[in-house]
């Protein structure tokens, strides 16, 4: 092979190396797991857990939870854990029986938004 072939031959090969690495990947710290689970049955919780699949700057990052009757439950202050992956979201009341929605938006550390809606039921206390 001539010295212009395996250039060009290099040349082809470095630009499929390239071409395979794709775009760098960005984080966005999406919701992938709950306690209660989503759409879940049981007994009324204390708190709420979110766990997310990065880091989140928890004072940008909010959860409400909207009880049977359209109200807003209260709730405490949020923990984060050691990693800022999973909050941990205290109930300041008993939940009653009745179906309940958690609407939730996080910022990831990278800068990155996301946002969803979940509900579970309370069968009993």
């Amino acid at each position: 092979m001539t010295s212009i072939r395996k250039i060009v031959a290099s040349m082809c090969l470095a630009g499929n190396f390239v071409l395979q690495m794709g775009d760098p990947a960005y984080a966005h710290a999406h919701l992938n797991t709950e306690i209660p689970a989503a759409d879940s049955t049981g007994t009324a919780p204390q708190s709420l857990t979110l766990g997310f699949t990065e880091a989140v700057v928890v004072k940008l990052t909010g959860v409400v939870v909207t009880g049977p009757k359209g109200n807003v439950i209260e709730t405490g202050n949020v923990a984060l854990s050691d990693d800022g992956k999973t909050l941990t979201v205290p109930l300041k009341i008993d939940l009653v029986p009745g179906r309940y929605s958690v609407t939730w938006h996080a910022l990831a550390v990278d800068g990155h938004k996301t946002h969803g809606v979940y509900g579970f039921t309370v069968t009993n206390r």
